[in-house]
């Protein structure tokens, strides 16, 4: 991809993004003209950082949405977790392809790139492991847990059992010194696929010294439980921990049942992924590195100086390796803090240096600026709904509503009163009572046409979503739900449809509660499309499980009960209890006692 096509990509990204949330040229600009805008959005200028900022706050762009934006063939292959998880060899050929024509010069991180896509194309093959020096060159690299990024989480995917024994001990301890804000579930499933790693390879020796901190990372902080169902490779992880310490008949059958109940719940991919990994684990064996050194100390990038240095040298680029269609000392005063980059030079460094863009973004312009935090309608919603567990009064939650709408102050007043409108929506379900009911259903009203016309949903399209459905017709939602499924079909790996999967279990209570019999079971067929999604997230089983309930309540035959007892064998044999939990908590006036149970 040339130059002028890459920024007429991004131009167009920021356009959908735009015209989608219904706001103008002028709006969007703020206090540059609308024209400049106009010719970024079609690919003739390019902007400044600075300036790409402030356009992502005026239209209430989240850093998630950015993984919306298309991974370019010469990006550091961050996308690819799915095409290694079911060993997509046509896929990783392509992808691997399309890679080095356009990253012909060696660097380290076309190195890096070989070794991914090499496991990634022949980690199920039971005598296949990493050769030596590929080994010393990982260890070498993935120094600093504290750039835990998606760059290493595909890394860690791919590597886990073609690694020797010392190269998973060498990351486990890594691991285990992570200073980083990243929530605990992150670090578990970083645990869990070093743990995969060995058992694949039935390396005993590792799961005897590492059984109790593993145990102990999930009992410290009373999460086990919890975690089993949020990292849905977990249960299949302890299941076949107890087949490779006893290789019975009867643990080989749970392990068949478990994939078997995976793969009739739709998540396909997963369920080919646990098959693979189970054939691998079969005919795994230790495998060793003794020549293996840990340089770490040796190669550590200092933490002082500026993120953009410390990440390039951590993955050893020099300011050469770089192609940005400008000289080193461009690139020098840059990382010094001396001059600006372009904004589509920005995006581009990003995928050499394999870092998000708003990593970037928020290190180089919203710290600079003197915060701590960029205020988005995600890191305030995230306020609030943390504070459900720890009961804040409704003067802090009104706080955290004043602090984000006195951020937003600037942006296009539809916009900022439909951020208001979740914020206030996200409140009343902790208890917060001084709102605007009525106001809210003029909003709704408002609001759906305009998610209904868009095509590029991001974060703040699915949190609509979330909130407007109670205040919606049947009739609304089932436009909703249908513009809805394009959204999550067109991009099915995105957290937003989290939201979406919610908002219909709560839906389909209010189905229930609300219609006869007959127009609830019309309305809930047209969710039947949820049994073929192929995606393993906690949230869709629980989406799944409400939908059969509701079918089975308006309908009431042999077959429907037969399938709600299918979905909750399915539960139980790989580790969703919490489902069960929660859907007996949201149907419990409505179903007899022990539905939920066979």
């Amino acid at each position: 991809m040339d130059e002028s096509t890459e920024l007429e990509q991004l131009g167009q990204f920021f356009h959908d993004f735009r015209v989608g949330r219904g706001l103008t040229l002028k709006e969007a600009a703020g206090n540059w003209s609308a024209a400049t805008l106009s010719r970024f959005e079609h690919g003739k200028v390019d902007i400044s950082t600075e300036k790409a900022a402030g356009l992502i706050h005026r239209i209430g762009m989240e850093p998630m949405d950015f993984l919306l934006y298309p991974e370019s063939a010469g990006a550091f292959p961050m996308r690819i977790q799915r095409l290694i998880e079911t060993n997509d060899i046509d896929g990783l050929t392509k992808r691997k392809n399309a890679f080095f024509a356009a990253d012909k010069k060696e660097t380290s991180m076309t190195k890096l790139a070989n070794i991914l896509f090499d496991t990634a194309i022949h980690w199920p093959e039971g005598k296949y492991h990493l050769d030596a020096a590929a080994e010393q060159y990982l260890a070498d690299r993935l120094t600093m847990p504290e750039n835990l990024s998606p760059f290493d989480s595909e890394l860690q995917t791919a590597i886990g059992a073609p690694a020797s024994h010392e190269l998973l001990v060498l990351f486990w301890h890594r691991t285990k010194q992570m200073q980083h804000d990243l929530p605990k579930n992150r670090l578990w499933i970083i645990l869990a696929k070093l743990w995969l790693g060995a058992l694949m390879d039935r390396d005993l020796d590792f799961l005897d010294r590492f059984r109790t901190d593993l145990e102990s990372e999930f009992v410290k902080y009373n999460q086990l439980v919890d975690a089993s169902d949020c990292q849905e490779v977990w249960p299949f992880t302890r299941l076949l921990e107890q087949w490779v310490l006893a290789p019975s008949l009867h643990n080989e059958q749970k392990i068949d049942e478990m994939i078997a109940d995976t793969q009739a719940m739709g998540c396909i991919s997963q369920a080919k992924y646990f098959t693979l990994a189970f054939a691998r684990t079969r005919q795994g064996q230790p495998h060793h590195n003794p020549a293996l050194v840990d340089h770490q100390e040796s190669v550590n990038v200092r933490k002082t100086g500026s993120f953009i240095f410390r990440r390039r040298t951590y993955l050893g680029l020099s300011l050469s390796d770089i192609e940005l269609n400008r000289d080193k000392s461009t690139l020098r005063r840059f990382e010094e803090g001396k001059t600006q980059l372009s904004f589509s030079s920005l995006v581009k460094l990003s995928e050499q240096m394999a870092v998000l863009v708003p990593t970037l973004l928020i290190d180089m312009y919203f710290k600079k600026q003197g915060q701590s935090q960029n205020i988005t309608l995600g890191t305030s919603w995230r306020s609030l709904v943390t504070a459900k567990d720890q009961r804040w009064p409704k003067s802090k939650l009104q706080s955290v509503i004043d602090q984000s709408m006195a951020s937003m102050k600037n942006i296009a007043p539809s916009l900022r009163q439909a951020q208001l409108f979740v914020l206030q929506r996200a409140a009343m379900e902790i208890g917060m009572t001084d709102v605007d009911t009525v106001a809210h259903y003029s909003l709704a009203h408002d609001l759906l046409p305009q998610i209904l016309k868009s095509n590029h949903w991001g974060l703040f399209e699915y949190l609509i979503l979330r909130y407007i459905c109670p205040l919606l017709s049947f009739d609304e939602l089932s436009m909703l739900f249908q513009q809805g499924k394009r959204m999550m079909q067109k991009h099915i790996n995105y957290d937003g449809a989290t939201f979406a999967y919610e908002a219909m279990s709560a839906v389909f209570v209010d189905a229930v509660n609300a219609l006869p019999p007959d127009k609830a079971t019309d309305f809930l067929h047209q969710f039947k499309w949820l049994y073929s999604v192929d995606v393993a997230k906690r949230s869709r089983w629980q989406a799944i499980g409400g939908l059969k309930t509701a079918l089975d309540l308006t309908q009431r035959t042999t077959a429907t009960r037969a399938s709600v007892q299918q979905f909750i064998t399915c539960c139980k044999s790989t580790g969703h209890g919490t489902v069960l939990a929660d859907l007996r908590a949201q149907w419990h006036n409505l179903v007899p006692e022990g539905y939920f149970e066979i």
